[in-house]
């Protein structure tokens, strides 16, 4: 009983963090089957100037962490989602994909006036593997076919929610 109390009043005192940002995704591939559209930092060494826009920068609220990559596929055909991406790296000594420890929240924000899109078990999304958060679900993908639009650009606001 002791020890529940300990860990409620523990998560109690962990101060909510957030950024909201405007991020544009350039369509970089645009073949049969699938488009691609992408945003990469123009710090990132494996992107050469980066692609796309982000304002505000994530390293603006958060000092040590940017969004070095969204990337986002889309059946040609269908024009349903197929891949979801988000690659987050350190401030000034850049790698290829970090965990962001205590993020706790993602929300996309509707194009069209449509209710936002909830992630709530971000951590559940992790891929070792490609070490990036990989956010596809057929839920994003519906969600996103009826609020999200795009011609050369995909653009969409997001936030972000984590502890410190």
């Amino acid at each position: 009983m002791l020890s529940n109390k300990l860990l409620l009043a523990a998560a109690r005192g962990r101060a909510v963090q957030s950024w909201l940002g405007n991020v544009e995704c350039e369509l970089v591939k645009w073949d049969d089957p699938s488009l691609m559209f992408l945003y990469g930092s123009p710090a990132s060494p494996w992107l050469s100037g980066g692609f796309g826009t982000l304002h505000p920068l994530l390293e603006t609220v958060k000092a040590d962490t940017q969004i070095a990559e969204v990337v986002i596929s889309v059946d040609a055909a269908t024009i349903f989602m197929t891949e979801c991406y988000l690659y987050f790296d350190n401030v000034p000594s850049l790698q290829y994909g970090i965990k962001f420890e205590k993020l706790s929240k993602i929300i996309i924000h509707s194009t069209t006036g449509g209710e936002p899109f909830t992630i709530s078990d971000v951590q559940s999304c992790w891929d070792n593997i490609n070490m990036c958060y990989d956010l596809f679900s057929e839920d994003l993908a519906n969600w996103g076919y009826t609020n999200l639009t795009a011609g050369s650009t995909l653009g969409f606001t997001l936030e972000l929610e984590w502890y410190e």
